[in-house]
């Protein structure tokens, strides 16, 4: 409704829904009243669900946080503070998406307001690493445009090479990290990449 921080502050509506990719049949449903606004959404190997809640709700009992579900929708990690954002250790702010690696860590990119010609006081432009149970190990970056800055890093996916790309969405272009957080290329040939899909073959494909 837009009134409490985000569509899903007050709605009782499931907003995470699996299809059979065949028929389109509707196979699981799940999260209500968990988001003030999910926003990125990662699978992993094992079919479990993760998704970000990029928003708080103005009575700061939910958002700024990752939570990752088993494919039935039970709820098994939270990541960052609910409804309390910030950039400590155990904070998110604004998270836009996550992704797991094979040995399990976890990025999450945060921030959503780096792109905005004034973000408010507080904002991030950071890539958060996290263990496979969800401890925090390291961080890289802040808002800005030079290399290794982001205004909102709005989308991530992995290469076969382990390669991590981010869609560096305010500064239209793509940059591409090591796993531990040492920047390898910038691509410039971008308008606003928000969205990313690296397949099998690893042909990128980019919602720009």
């Amino acid at each position: 409704n837009g009134l409490d921080g985000g569509c899903e502050a007050n709605s009782d509506v499931d907003p995470i829904l699996k299809y059979d990719r065949n028929t389109g049949e509707m196979l699981a449903n799940f999260g209500a009243g968990l988001f003030v606004l999910p926003h990125g959404l990662h699978v992993d190997d094992d079919g479990n669900v993760w998704v970000t809640d990029s928003q708080g709700n103005e009575a700061g009992t939910k958002g700024h946080q990752v939570i990752k579900f088993s494919p039935e929708g039970e709820v098994l990690l939270t990541l960052g503070e609910a409804g309390n954002p910030g950039s400590g250790p155990g904070q998110l702010n604004e998270p836009c998406d996550v992704i797991t690696a094979p040995n399990g860590d976890i990025f999450v990119s945060d921030g959503h307001s780096g792109q905005n010609d004034n973000p408010p006081p507080g904002s991030t432009g950071r890539i958060v690493k996290f263990t496979k149970d969800g401890k925090y190990i390291k961080e890289w970056g802040r808002i800005g445009t030079a290399p290794g800055e982001f205004r909102t890093p709005h989308a991530l996916a992995f290469d076969s090479r382990g390669r991590l790309f981010v869609a560096d969405r305010g500064n239209n272009r793509i940059q591409i990290f090591g796993q531990d957080g040492n920047l390898l290329e910038i691509w410039t040939q971008f308008g606003k990449p928000s969205g990313l899909v690296i397949d099998q073959n690893d042909v990128l494909y980019v919602v720009d």
